[in-house]
């Protein structure tokens, strides 16, 4: 591949490995705002939803970008990825802890104040990002893993979701901490999903 791009020429670049999946690897273009929902429907093999959302906000989105795969004459993406916020923890009670001691302040701290407000979390509906109850529902996987598993379960009925992506870490949890999300998940969560 040669370019003459402003910022970062190629010449004769090459990409190795070449991809295994022809012609090749699926594109996943992810966003909320009607441009970007646009360019995925036009442009891209799936639209991958961010965590922010709740359920409701979700399905809307999903809707319209299904309205500009019809108007691209394009059909439905065989896969629906999506992005949730997620704490795992051995109880329920530790797993709430940890998200109201990271998850929401972080969400605090990002979307609460200053000059920009999220158009999905505040900036419309008014949802408090100081209350993991109000702010959490239909909208974080936070629990045990019995709990993990019927909330994925949710998502995964009422979107159509076919791959989730789990957001585990947020500033401040222990590193030990996430090692054992990952450990849940992998012994506990998703095998009551194969």
């Amino acid at each position: 591949v040669t370019h003459p791009g402003p910022a970062y020429p190629l010449r004769d670049a090459r990409i190795e490995p070449k991809p295994v999946r022809k012609p090749h690897p699926p594109i996943w273009i992810g966003g909320w705002g009607e441009r970007a929902l646009r360019r995925a429907a036009r442009l891209g093999d799936a639209w991958v939803p961010g965590p922010t959302a709740n359920l409701a906000k979700l399905l809307d989105a999903k809707r319209a970008y299904q309205r500009e795969l019809e108007a691209a004459g394009r059909p439905a993406p065989a896969e629906w990825p999506l992005t949730r916020e997620t704490v795992i923890a051995d109880t329920d009670a530790e797993a709430w802890a940890l998200a109201e001691r990271h998850l929401l302040v972080n969400y605090r701290d990002e979307y609460a104040g200053g000059k920009w407000k999220h158009p999905l979390i505040g900036a419309e509906d008014a949802t408090p990002v100081d209350r993991l109850d109000v702010l959490g529902r239909d909208r974080f996987i936070v629990g045990g893993p019995d709990r993990c598993v019927a909330q994925i379960r949710r998502f995964v009925e009422a979107f159509g979701a076919t791959h989730l992506i789990f957001r585990l870490f947020f500033p401040g949890m222990p590193h030990r901490h996430i090692l054992r999300e990952l450990e849940l998940l992998a012994r506990e969560v998703c095998p009551a999903f194969r």
